[in-house]
This record gives C-alpha cells, structure tokens and sequence, in this order.
C-alpha cells in the first residue's frame, strides 16, 4: 500500500483491482470524495460502466460503515453517457442531495453532487480537471502522511487496517501486525541532537520502505515507533519479512552531518489467519507485548507473541489468546 513512498488514493475505498479498469476518458476522470464516514478528501476513482458500492469486501469500491448494506447501491454510466445513481434495496438508505431514492430507481447524479449511503458515508461527486485534481490529491496527502517520514500516519493505519485485512482473506491471507521500536533513541538525541534523532527516523522509514510490499501497510505510529500490517499466509511469512528489517537496519551505517551511527531495532509480531476476526487494536496490543519482550531479552531481536511461532526466533512469554 505504500508502494515506495507513492501515495494510493484512499486504498481501502478504491475500486477492485480484479478485471477493471479506471475511467478511460483520462482527461475528465470521475471520482467521489470523502466528506463524511471515512477519511476526509479520500478520492475514490470510478470506473467505466457499473461501479457496486456496499460493506462487502468484493464490492467494486468497499465502504467499511456499519449503517451501509453489504449491497448498497450501484453508480454508473448509462447508455446515453449520463452517470446514475441506484438504491440496491440497502436498508437504511441511499441520498441524492439529501433526498432518499426509491430503490431500483435509477436517479441523475450531476458535477457537486452530494451522495449518502446509509447514516453517515458521505461522498461528493466530482469531475475535476487536471488542476482541481492534483489539488486534492496534494490535501489528501496532508491528511494521512506523517510530515517527517513521509509513510502514513496512524489515524490512516488504523483506519485502512480493517479494509487490508478484508482484502487479504480474499486472497486466502492472514495479516501480521509489526511494531518496531528503535534502540536507545533517546540517548541519540542526546549526544546528537534532534536534527540527527530526525535523520534516523528518516533512515528506518527508507528500511521499512524497501523492505515491504505495495500490498504492505506502513506507518509511522508516534515518536521513535512504526507500525506496518503485512498480508501473509502464514507466521514465519511475517517473521522472515521482520527479520529482514532488523537485519538490513543492523547491518546499515547511518551518516549524518559527518556522525557515522550504528542504529538498531527491536521488534513485535502478532497474526491473524483469515476468516479469524480480530480487532486491530488486539493485534496491536498483541505485538507490543512481543516488542516489550524483545527489549526486556537485550534488543536488536524479533519476538512474535503469538501461539504459532516460527522456531529460529524468540517466543514472548505473554501471549494475546485470540
């Protein structure tokens, strides 16, 4: 999901990537964006013909409110090149400018347009051009990247982890959650000051970067403390992806105003399988506590708190059931 640094435009809420394809009319692209009931400014790209909105996951575009049907409503170009707007028989609704529709009557939806899909996902239909486009791109990305990493922030991460998850249990995948605290962080903006603490963030931030997926979600959680969530099929999956980021931010010579540094990390796993409901929060709290062992152990190590753990590496003593 962080593909490198490139943002993806509200990717819990963007269009199925199985057999579609964006508008195709790429000087007018057609999008919803976010006003209510998700991300603010999240930009939805539409599709050419149908797009199928609902709670379930194999929508063409997901919208993760509890008051959405799994099969909300459908928009889409009609034969005479209008787009319109249709209730699927959702239960708690589908607003056009704040008026209910009938279902399966199919009503015009114009330029400004606002949209309500049950209590509270509000969207607004927009055809912008290039400059109008690139503006909202540029205020969504102030909205959910962190400003000195440049990864996603942590209302983004715990907004997308839900969707992610949905996605990867579609695919037969788990998801493993891993927390990553860097050693003695404080004593490096002691001896060196913030300019040189901030050089290192930026520097585990590249590490993440380069060492996880474009399905991978990445973020910074707060201070010294990342988070990513990585769509595996299995625990030791996620252990030798975590070890690869220990191991490559170990083995890296931090150069910074003339200082060499030798920067460590210690990290925490948990796992979900899929098909398994599990609340980011659990997996957060299940992950911090292998992160704690791991710095209680001596640091520079991984540690997954889970039931199933891959041998070579160390087992935290706590355990999150579930």
């Amino acid at each position: 999901m962080d593909e490198n640094g490139a943002t993806q435009l509200c990717p819990a809420l963007m269009p199925s990537l199985q057999g579609v394809a964006p508008s195709s009319d790429s000087a007018h692209p057609l999008y919803l964006v976010v006003l209510g009931g998700g991300i603010p400014g999240a930009m939805i790209r539409l599709i050419d013909g149908a797009n199928r909105l609902g709670r379930a996951s194999d929508n063409t575009i997901q919208l993760p409110d509890s008051s959405v049907s799994r099969y909300h409503a459908v928009l889409g170009t009609d034969d005479e090149g209008l787009i319109r707007l249709t209730d699927l028989g959702s239960t708690n609704g589908t607003f056009l400018n704040g008026r209910r529709l009938p279902e399966n009557t199919p009503a015009r939806v114009d330029d400004g347009d606002r949209l309500q899909f049950g209590a509270g996902m509000v969207v607004k239909f927009i055809r912008p051009d290039p400059c109008e486009e690139q503006f909202q791109r540029e205020m969504f990305e102030r909205t959910v990247r962190d400003s000195l990493t440049g990864l996603y922030n942590r209302p983004y991460f715990l907004a997308q982890f839900a969707p992610l998850a949905d996605q990867g249990a579609l695919r037969g995948l788990g998801t493993a959650v891993l927390m990553l605290d860097i050693d003695h962080f404080k004593r490096i903006n002691d001896a060196h000051g913030h300019e040189v603490g901030d050089a290192v963030l930026r520097e585990v931030a590249g590490v993440l970067r380069q060492a996880t997926r474009a399905d991978d979600l990445v973020a910074r959680y707060g201070g010294e403390e990342f988070v990513v969530a990585l769509p595996v099929a299995a625990p030791d999956q996620a252990t030798e992806r975590a070890e690869r980021v220990r191991s490559t931010l170990a083995a890296r010579r931090i150069m910074v105003a003339g200082i060499g540094l030798k920067v460590t990390a210690s990290l925490g796993l948990a796992f979900t399988p899929p098909g398994r409901s599990r609340s980011v929060a659990s997996l957060i709290a299940s992950a911090d506590k292998g992160l704690y062992q791991a710095k209680k152990s001596g640091r520079d190590r991984t540690v997954f708190s889970h039931e199933i753990v891959s041998r070579p590496f160390e087992t935290a003593t706590t355990m999150d059931g579930g």
